[in-house]
C-alpha cells in the first residue's frame, strides 16, 4: 500500500556547498511548495531520510524559497495549488532489488507539469543523485515554459512591443548562468564567456530574425560542461557541437531564451553518456 512518511529529523547525507547552489531558475517563480513522498517502499526509515534530503537540496538552491507541506499529499491538495509557485513531489515504488523514483514539478499558472523518473539498483543512489536530478527537473520545467512563450509570442505579435536588439546595444557584461561567471559581448560581433572553473570560450554574436544568436566558436572543451562527470566530459567534447544561445531582448536589460547544450544522460540511475538538451536561461547586463 503506498503511504506517505513525515520526517522528525534531518539527514543531510549529501554535502551542499556554496558552489553547488544556484540562483533562482530563468523564467519560473521563485517559491517551491514541497508536498509529502508517496512510496510503495517496506523501508519507512529510507523514505522519510530521502524526503529530508530532498527538502534540504531544493533549500540549497540560491534565490529559492521552499514552503514546508510535507503533511499533506500533492494528490490531496487540489484546493490549495498557488498558481504563482512551483510543486514538487515524488514516488517511490520498490520492485524486487530495484527502486523507482519520480520526481514532478508542476506550475500551476502556465499548466505546466515536468517529471524526471530513473530506475535505481541501489537505493542509496537516489540520495547520491539528488542534486542532479533536481536541476534536470529545474530545467526541464524552464524549457517547457520557453517554449511555450516563444509559441505565444510568434503567433501574436501583439501580447508586447517587440524590441528589437543591435550589436552596439546590448555590447556589454552579462550574467546570470551558474557555472558562468561572466560573458562578454562586443560591438564587433565577437564576445567571449568565462566560465566559473576558470575556462574561457570564444562566441560568436549575431543579430538574426530580431534574436541574438552567441555561437561557441573553436574546439570544445571539456570545462564547457561542468555538470557533467568529468570522464564523460572529457569524452564529449571530443566531438561536441558548439553551444548555442538563441536569445530575445527583453526590459530591464534582460536577454532571454534557450541554451543549446549537452548533459549527462543517465540508464538506472548511472551517468551513461550524453544528450543533447535545450535549457532555459535569462542573462542581465552588468551595470
Amino acid at each position: 500500500m503506498k503511504k506517505y512518511v513525515l520526517a522528525a529529523a534531518v539527514y543531510v547525507l549529501v554535502s551542499v556547498s556554496a558552489g553547488a547552489a544556484q540562483s533562482g531558475i530563468a523564467g519560473l517563480p521563485s517559491e517551491v511548495d514541497f508536498y509529502a513522498i508517496v512510496a510503495d517502499v517496506a523501508d519507512g526509515g529510507k523514505i522519510a531520510m530521502t524526503q529530508d534530503l530532498f527538502y534540504t537540496q531544493l533549500m540549497s538552491f540560491n534565490g529559492i524559497t521552499v514552503t514546508d507541506k510535507r503533511k499533506t499529499r500533492y494528490q490531496d491538495a487540489a484546493d490549495e495549488l498557488r498558481p504563482d509557485a512551483l510543486a514538487f513531489h515524488a514516488e517511490i515504488k520498490e520492485s524486487e532489488a530495484e527502486w523507482e523514483c519520480t520526481l514532478y514539478m508542476d506550475f500551476p499558472a502556465e499548466g505546466k507539469t515536468v517529471s524526471v523518473s530513473n530506475t535505481y539498483d541501489s537505493y542509496y543512489k537516489i540520495l547520491t543523485e539528488a542534486k542532479t536530478t533536481l536541476q534536470t527537473l529545474f530545467s526541464d520545467l524552464a524549457a517547457a515554459v520557453t517554449d511555450t512563450s516563444a509559441a505565444a509570442t510568434d503567433t501574436s505579435s501583439a501580447r508586447r512591443d517587440a524590441i528589437v536588439p543591435t550589436l552596439e546595444g546590448i555590447s556589454g557584461t552579462w550574467s546570470g548562468e551558474e557555472n558562468i561567471n561572466k560573458i562578454v559581448i562586443l560591438r564587433g560581433g565577437r564576445g567571449f564567456v568565462i566560465f566559473r572553473n576558470g575556462a574561457s570560450m570564444n562566441i560568436s554574436v549575431e543579430i538574426k530574425n530580431g534574436q541574438v544568436i552567441c555561437t561557441q566558436t573553436g574546439k570544445s572543451n571539456a570545462s564547457f560542461f561542468p555538470d557533467m562527470p568529468r570522464e564523460i566530459a572529457l569524452v564529449a567534447a571530443l566531438n561536441a557541437e558548439p553551444i548555442a544561445w538563441t536569445l530575445s531582448l527583453t526590459e530591464n536589460d534582460t536577454l532571454s531564451g534557450i541554451k543549446k547544450t549537452l548533459r549527462t544522460r543517465y540508464d538506472g540511475g548511472e551517468a551513461a553518456g550524453t544528450e543533447t538538451a535545450e535549457i532555459g536561461v535569462t542573462w542581465h547586463k552588468q551595470q
